[in-house]
């Protein structure tokens, strides 16, 4: 059998021993104090250092994007807590509360880049592919990721976002197919159709030079702390497992919302 070295994560992000840590080349305590967040994001996740306008564009991404008051994950991570969850479970919750249909700035990217490919592949304009995509999805009636807010319509981040990207010189590409997309929609749908904020975050992202999972991975990490807060206010505000009828209001897991009136299975029956 041939000798194999022993056992050890083999890594590029970073590494560590008695008397240092180092992260993607720099040592831990120059980082620290001298570069942001945002900026300590990008290096860890892509190896470099960003532009300043990459740096200050992911800033205002992580702002933007860090807190949005009740939604699916916040939602979660308030009734994890309310069953007696630690903080970190809880957020765990939360976390897996982000799919599909909620903080889903890589699925957008994955379709700006889909745009992409499809004007390459038939020597088409940007702007052209863009209207056949939103054509064949609506032909199909499949969601567009990255359009459309149930709660906001024209969502109010979008707009600053992509003010910031052209003040910053990120917009390139992808924020170009993001709005020829937005701009097809009119005639398919018969309205405009917005971009909303994770679709926002996908184009931008994109041209900033991000992957869809780097972009997931910026979501995750943002509205994490936002996640922390409301588990935080849950544990410290209210009262275990959301019940109580002494509340000065109706809890979500009242025991009036969970009698017969709001039950439509099969009537009362018996085993014999």
């Amino acid at each position: 059998m041939t000798d194999k070295k022993p056992f050890a994560w083999e890594t590029a992000i970073a590494w560590k021993n008695k008397d240092r840590i180092v992260v993607r080349g720099y040592d831990v305590n120059e980082l620290t104090g001298n570069i942001s967040f945002a900026e300590h994001f990008h290096l860890v996740l892509k190896g470099e250092l960003p532009t300043p306008e990459v740096g200050r564009m992911t800033d205002a991404i992580m702002v933007n994007m860090a807190e949005h008051a009740m939604s699916p994950s916040s939602a979660t991570v308030r009734f994890a807590t309310s069953g007696g969850a630690e903080l970190n479970s809880a957020v765990a919750a939360g976390v897996a509360g982000i799919g599909r249909l909620h903080g889903t700035a890589d699925r957008p990217a994955e379709l700006f880049l889909k745009v992409a490919a499809r004007a390459e592949a038939e020597g088409i304009a940007d702007t052209e592919a863009a209207a056949k995509v939103v054509a064949e999805m609506r032909a199909v009636k499949e969601r567009m990721p990255g359009f459309h807010h149930a709660q906001h319509i024209r969502d109010p981040r979008t707009v600053r976002l992509m003010e910031l990207s052209d003040k910053l010189g990120v917009t390139g590409r992808y924020v170009t197919i993001a709005r020829a997309m937005e701009d097809a929609t009119e005639a398919v749908f018969g309205r405009r159709i917005w971009i909303n904020g994770p679709g926002a975050m996908g184009c931008i992202g994109l041209d900033m030079g991000y992957e869809p999972a780097q972009l997931k991975a910026l979501f995750i990490v943002c509205r994490s702390l936002s996640l922390c807060a409301h588990s935080i206010e849950e544990m410290t505000r209210e009262k275990g497992w959301r019940a109580s009828s002494n509340s000065h209001m109706v809890q979500p897991l009242d025991l009036s919302m969970q009698g017969p009136d709001n039950y439509d299975g099969p009537s009362d029956r018996t085993l014999g």
